[in-house]
């Protein structure tokens, strides 16, 4: 996942995150995991927004160049090359390539020894068209890129049924 912020001034942050999980169903909550010293907890800090983009392959590098140090201040989506839109209900903005956009409004944190875990209400949904198919991501035509460890990485393409 691709988690978009702005700093009290407006300036765009995108981060990759690994650990994105949902916490509540109704009302939806989101939650992921960052470091102290990251703009993107910062930046909740500040505003108490985010939004959370579903990464795909065909956007893999970009991706990638999101998780490079900028200084802060520096929008990381410009340096990869990625599109991006104003949300319907937050400030930080939606990525265009990404097929999901979920806006979140910060519902509370938990601040850990290295880490603090970061929970927002679902409060706007972008979907694009095809996304879908029977209330579910539709995995086979969005291909979402999920997170092993360091450099390595899964394309979800198929859905199985337990």
């Amino acid at each position: 996942m691709l988690i978009t912020t702005v700093d009290k001034l407006g300036r765009i942050n995108a981060a990759p995150m690994s650990f994105v999980m949902p916490v509540e169903m109704d009302p939806p909550i989101l939650a992921f995991s960052t470091g102290y010293e990251g703009d993107t907890y910062h930046n909740v800090g500040e505003t108490g927004e985010f939004v959370v983009n579903l990464v795909t392959a065909e956007i893999k590098k970009q991706m990638y160049i999101c998780s490079r140090s900028f200084p802060r201040g520096v929008n990381e989506l410009e340096k990869a090359g990625l599109h991006w839109e104003p949300s319907e209900k937050v400030k930080p903005p939606r990525v265009v390539e990404c097929p999901v956009n979920l806006e979140c409004k910060l519902e509370w944190t938990h601040e850990g020894p290295e880490y603090v875990v970061v929970a927002g209400r679902v409060v706007a949904m972008n979907v694009r068209k095809g996304a879908l198919k029977g209330g579910r991501l539709n995995v086979e035509q969005v291909k979402p890129l999920l997170h092993l460890s360091g450099k390595s990485f899964v394309i979800g393409d198929r859905a199985v049924e337990l």
